[in-house]
């Protein structure tokens, strides 16, 4: 029970940190200058990424101007979006940090207060979700039919793509724990 405990606080706390690490880097993006921009587009993270957004994917898909407009609109939108909550989200995951702090170090364990850090951080991991999904469902809506079809034959390739790296992955730990 104690060992499921523990791994409970720990995951957790590596929840929070993670995401903190996550609102940080946003704040601290949003805060990038032009000329740091644009050394971030020339760097190794202008590679792609999970995201279809302008370095994702979505130029090869080859869209209209049209679609190119609508694209950027929703783009915007979401960031403007992000851009509001920022403060109210970093102060919710500041809060939810100091609340775990507190739970990891305090004598004895409060299982009600762990559970319920536990359902405000997959509260808020579930709001994220959502938002992603609500915002890919947009961006599908402005393609045609044979562009979409292209965009999972893409999406297909890239998760072949993350198996093999993982399964080579494995393979080396294995042998070197060999």
């Amino acid at each position: 029970m104690k060992k499921l405990v523990l791994s409970s606080i720990l995951a957790v706390s590596g929840s929070l940190a993670m995401v903190g690490c996550t609102q940080a880097s946003a704040v601290s993006e949003s805060q990038t200058t032009p000329a740091t921009k644009m050394q971030h587009k020339q760097g190794e993270h202008s590679k792609g990424g999970h995201h279809m957004g302008k370095r994702g994917g979505f130029e090869k898909l080859n869209l209209t101007d049209q679609q190119k407009a609508q694209m950027q609109a929703l783009r915007e939108a979401q960031k403007q979006k992000r851009q509001a909550n920022a403060q109210q989200d970093k102060a919710k995951m500041q809060q939810l940090h100091a609340q775990t702090e507190a739970l990891i170090n305090s004598p004895t364990l409060n299982t009600a207060a762990l559970n319920s850090l536990a359902d405000q951080q997959a509260a808020l991991s579930k709001q994220r979700f959502v938002e992603r999904v609500q915002a890919q469902h947009a961006m599908a809506q402005i393609l045609t039919a044979e562009q979409k079809a292209e965009l999972t034959k893409m999406r297909e390739e890239r998760k072949a793509k993350f198996k093999g790296k993982m399964a080579e992955r494995a393979a080396k730990a294995n042998s070197a724990a060999q």
